[in-house]
């Protein structure tokens, strides 16, 4: 018998029946089956790139780390609707509407990258325009040398 202040263990409070753990555990196991579904029916270069949202009043959010992306699933769109309607777990599907969501790891390295560049970059500008005559065409180099590296020109500091 259990004392009335012991702690239920996890699986006790999973598996107990109408609890809102249940529930949550339920909808969890329909939204990896519709992922894993939709993963299915993509073309292999979007099958990685697309993540599956929601299904609310017949429209299916699926999320994408590009616009580019959101561009060719939305010409997926009519094939994947086809596909999806005979399915007990996309019932009443009638649209799917792509929202772009970067992977943020993916931003700062390339952020990161971006930098490193463009230091790189504005070095080689520095250099050229110290080769050129025209007093004018030289400054407007270095600015553009200062820009490309985040550094503001002497004249603008």
């Amino acid at each position: 018998m259990r004392d009335p202040g012991q702690l239920k263990s996890l699986r006790t409070l999973l598996n107990r029946p109408g609890s809102h753990l249940q529930t949550l555990q339920f909808e969890v196991s329909i939204h990896t089956k519709r992922a894993q579904i939709i993963e299915n029916l993509l073309p292999k270069d979007l099958k990685h790139e697309v993540k599956a949202g929601d299904l609310n009043s017949g429209l299916l959010t699926m999320y994408v780390s590009t616009a580019s992306l959101a561009a060719k699933l939305r010409f997926e769109e009519y094939a994947l609707i086809e596909a999806l309607q005979d399915d007990p777990l996309f019932r009443g599907i009638r649209r799917v509407q792509c929202r772009v969501k970067p992977v943020k790891s993916e931003a700062l390295q390339n952020t990161k990258r971006g930098n490193r560049l463009s230091v790189r970059a504005a070095s080689f500008i520095q250099e050229f325009s110290a080769s050129l005559t025209d007093r004018e065409l030289k400054r407007q180099f270095q600015r553009l040398a200062a820009r490309v590296s985040d550094n503001l020109p002497p004249d603008q500091t």
